[in-house]
């Protein structure tokens, strides 16, 4: 019987003899620290073990059915467990003797909860021999989100021990931490191989044709007696290959419509949208207007033609993607049209570059429909340094936009003032828009620190100015006129110069490519600063 089955029938068993989760007194400030294992019997690091369970002591009550994900028992050499309960504590009863010479590890992972839903915060060992000696090897390494470069906590790396068959359980599993750090500890010697996985199951097997995985720089580490090494830092890139889908489409009237996607979705300059009618034929052109700021999977858009409550249509969709560049599904269902009157109240929805402008930036504001009132406009004011400006010489309409271009630039030296009619309110918006001239620009020498290395992609972004910076280079490179703000940078080396990064294969094993990723890297108005790129899974 297996560790997974037999630790629920003895969970079952437990809750139909009414020995459910005890819950902790109620009263006092609210608990929002995870439990704690403050002792072990016996000890970890006790060598000759011949007793027959190891007892976890806890320092509050826990969720007795949380153990049953959080718990693992190493190597697995096929031995069966359960779990015997007291007040804050736990005995793992082994059903056989562990064999001699053995190091055994019980590991809880930050899975386990308390009476309050309060996780550990980091994973607990206890480890114990049946010889003289306990393994006191060590495997270290992080997991990092390539994208945002942040530590993942709850990520999953198994360990085999050579000779490896990947069909069969890994030996060792760890988890990271809330920085992405992660360890194997008490390790007996000899050859292992790692890498990074899914495992959404948690059955210690990579499904190769469900589950994700990554390798490490190193395919394998030589560990010997009483050894640390590292495997460095795989950094993980999520893979979505899904296509979205159009869910339903709502009319607010009968020219606006409402699209509801299955996740978040992106315009490009190819977007195009019509009507067609029952035979397929083009009825009507749509426009996109808007994404709610908070729901980037909904799409407002606008009929230029009625769509009347008596036909039936169909929408056709082109260059609407999602994160992942994935394109929109074909569009199959159709919808009624509708004789409601647009009651939906004119207003700003939002403003462009809120970050800054560069001298021949426009500003443009985004409205929730078409601006069909000329008051808008006319009500546009300027105010140029100390000069009001009623009839500002550059303004467009297009659809439900409003665009304020500089005539013919923004001039260094003066605060602009705009004034925006927002019709909702009845009153002015006004906001000064940051200029960035040439003494406001910074640079960003780049270094790398092996100067070997050739061929470097490197991209330097701000995602909510929407300002990118992409270039090759070798050794060193030098990026100008960039506005005072604070970027993310990537870069990796491009080995095989297919000019994409590749984050390797795990079997057959192909190595990564060198990755870097830094965020937070503030340029400062008029300077130069310096970064220098050292790749951490270059072995």
């Amino acid at each position: 019987m297996s560790n997974c089955r037999r630790l629920c029938l003895w969970t079952a068993a437990l809750i139909l003899a009414g020995c459910a989760t005890p819950s902790s007194p109620t009263g006092g400030p609210p608990d929002e620290e995870g439990p704690v294992i403050v002792a072990t019997d016996p000890e970890t690091g006790t060598v000759n073990f011949s007793g027959e369970s190891i007892i976890l002591h806890f320092n509050e009550w826990v969720n007795r059915g949380s153990l049953a994900q959080a718990i693992i028992v190493e190597p697995d050499i096929g031995i069966d467990y359960e779990l015997d309960w007291g007040r804050r504590s736990v005995a793992i009863e082994f059903d056989q003797s562990i064999p001699d010479s053995t190091t055994l590890i019980v590991s809880v992972g930050t899975e386990l909860t308390d009476t309050n839903g309060n996780q550990m915060v980091s994973p607990a060992k206890v480890a114990v021999s049946t010889g003289p000696e306990i393994d006191e090897g060590k495997v270290v390494g992080r997991v990092i989100n390539a994208e945002t470069g942040e530590g993942d906590e709850g990520q999953r790396i198994l360990l085999y021990h050579a000779p490896v068959d990947l069909s069969e359980k890994a030996d060792y599993t760890a988890s990271t931490d809330t920085s992405g750090a992660f360890e194997f500890s008490y390790l007996r010697e000899g050859k292992y191989k790692a890498f990074w996985v899914e495992d959404r199951n948690r059955n210690k097997i990579w499904e190769q044709e469900s589950e994700r995985a990554q390798p490490f720089s190193r395919e394998f580490i030589e560990l010997t007696e009483s050894d640390a090494d590292t495997l460095g830092t795989v950094y993980i890139t999520p893979v979505d290959t899904t296509q979205p889908v159009l869910q339903g489409v709502g009319l607010f009237s009968s020219q606006r419509l409402r699209m509801r996607f299955s996740e978040d979705i992106q315009l490009t300059d190819s977007t195009e949208i019509a009507v067609t009618d029952t035979l397929g034929n083009f009825y009507s052109d749509v426009f996109p207007l808007y994404f709610p700021p908070d729901e980037p999977y909904i799409l407002f858009a606008h009929s230029e033609k009625t769509l009347t409550q008596t036909s039936t249509y169909t929408l056709e969709m082109e260059g609407i993607v999602d994160e992942f560049g994935n394109p929109l599904k074909e569009v199959s269902q159709t919808f009624i049209g509708s004789a409601q009157e647009d009651t939906t109240q004119q207003r700003i929805i939002r403003r462009n570059n809120l970050s800054g402008y560069y001298p021949a930036d426009p500003v443009v504001v985004t409205y929730a429909k078409p601006i069909d009132d000329p008051a808008i406009v006319d009500s546009l004011k300027v105010v140029k340094g100390n000069e009001l400006i009623e009839d500002w010489p550059n303004v467009d309409v297009e659809q439900n936009v409003l665009r304020i271009s500089p005539n013919p630039s923004w001039q260094e030296g003066l605060d602009y003032e705009i004034r925006v009619w927002d019709p909702i309110i009845d009153d002015y918006r006004k906001f000064s828009p940051d200029v960035w001239h040439t003494s406001q620009l910074g640079t960003l020498n780049i270094i790398v620190a092996d100067s070997t290395l050739k061929n470097i992609h490197l991209r330097i972004e701000n995602e909510e100015s929407g300002i990118v910076r992409d270039t090759v280079f070798t050794e060193q490179v030098e990026i100008e006129k960039l506005p005072p703000l604070t970027y993310t940078v990537t870069a990796y080396r491009d080995q095989n110069e297919n000019g994409e990064w590749d984050f390797g294969r795990v079997e057959p094993y192909v190595k990564p490519e060198p990755y870097f990723i830094q965020t937070g890297v503030q340029v400062q108005p008029s300077m130069t600063g310096d970064l220098t790129i050292t790749f951490r899974n270059e072995y």
